[in-house]
């Protein structure tokens, strides 16, 4: 019996020795006919699955990762002598057209004053003036007239004695046109009456050149110069003039004025003109003119007027120098 069953064991560890040295068996291939046999021999897995079970049953979102933004391209390299940028302003924007008004308009004013005496001289005096511009950006024409009537009644051992004491009118007219922003051009012509000084009528065209020393809305200040052509004639028997009984006379004078007009307050307006005439010739004597007024406004329309006039005539037969203060209303006028 131990024969055997040595002899058992010895072919038992042969079999083993000689399962180790061979070759391992070729995989068979199934034929494509019979895919389902072929499975159905595959041996079963040693090792069964095992389920897990899920700890929670929300599927966390998949966040997908945003692109990448785009990169601008790198600026060009600037050379060291570039010359710099020109920058270009933009346009003004355009204004609208200014009304046919405000392009040219007529303003002005016309004052009145009245002096009364009574008692045992009674004396009555009227004075009218106007004065009045239209003016635009380019050209001015200005327009002035005035009169001015005294009168005189007196009783004396019952006689009544009546007179007129003063009579004088003025016309005159300039225009003015620009010639640059500073400087412009005028022609001008006067007329006038004066019975005191026995002139029947003085015609005086003018013509010359000034310069605007200031120029803005409430402020306005000139001043000129030119020549101006003098013609005059007198009552009978006339005036003497260089030694002889005239009457008439005429003559070339050179004029220097300046003229201005000031806004002082927001109800308070200033004007004055002061012109001299100097004769060309020695003989020919000198005139001058002021006319200066102060306008206080009452309201929108009416203006308290206070108006200082003086005259001087070498020539003249009466007094060579007369001065009159006149204090009236006004009113003002605008288009």
């Amino acid at each position: 019996m131990k024969r055997y069953a040595l002899l058992l064991l010895a072919l038992g560890a042969g079999g083993m020795v000689l399962a180790q040295e061979a070759p391992p068996p070729e995989p068979t291939v199934a034929p494509a006919s019979e895919p389902a046999a072929a499975a159905v021999d595959a041996p079963p897995p040693l090792i069964a699955p095992v389920a897990t079970p899920l700890q929670d049953s929300t599927v966390a979102p998949v966040l997908a990762a945003e692109p990448p933004a785009p990169t601008a391209p790198p600026a060009p390299p600037v050379p060291e002598n570039a010359p710099a940028p020109v920058v270009v302003a933009p346009a003004p924007a355009l204004a609208p057209p200014l009304p046919l008004q405000a392009a040219g308009r007529w303003e002005g004013d016309f004052n009145a004053a009245l002096t009364l005496a009574e008692g045992s001289t009674k004396s009555l005096t009227v004075q009218l003036g106007l004065d009045t511009v239209y003016q635009r950006p380019d050209d001015k024409l200005s327009l002035s007239a005035q009169y001015l009537e005294s009168r005189s009644r007196s009783v004396n051992n019952g006689v009544v004695t009546s007179s007129l004491t003063d009579l004088r009118w003025r016309l005159g007219g300039r225009y003015d046109r620009n010639l640059n922003a500073l400087e412009f051009g005028f022609v001008g012509m006067d007329l006038s009456h004066d019975e005191a000084r026995q002139l029947l009528l003085r015609s005086e065209p003018s013509i010359g050149l000034g310069r605007h020393l200031v120029k803005e809305r409430d402020d306005q200040w000139d001043a000129y110069a030119g020549l101006s052509w003098r013609e005059d004639f007198y009552y009978e028997p006339g005036v003497e003039i260089d030694g002889r009984q005239r009457m008439r006379y005429d003559t070339v004078d050179t004029l220097f004025g300046e003229e201005s007009t000031h806004q002082l307050a927001e109800q308070v307006r200033f004007k004055q003109k002061f012109v001299v005439y100097p004769g060309l010739l020695s003989t020919q004597g000198t005139r001058a003119l002021l006319d200066a007024g102060l306008l206080v406004d009452i309201n929108k329309t009416l203006s308290l007027s206070i108006k200082l006039q003086g005259r001087y005539d070498a020539w003249a037969p009466a007094e060579k120098f007369d001065l009159l203060l006149l204090t009236g209303l006004s009113v003002k006028f605008r288009d």
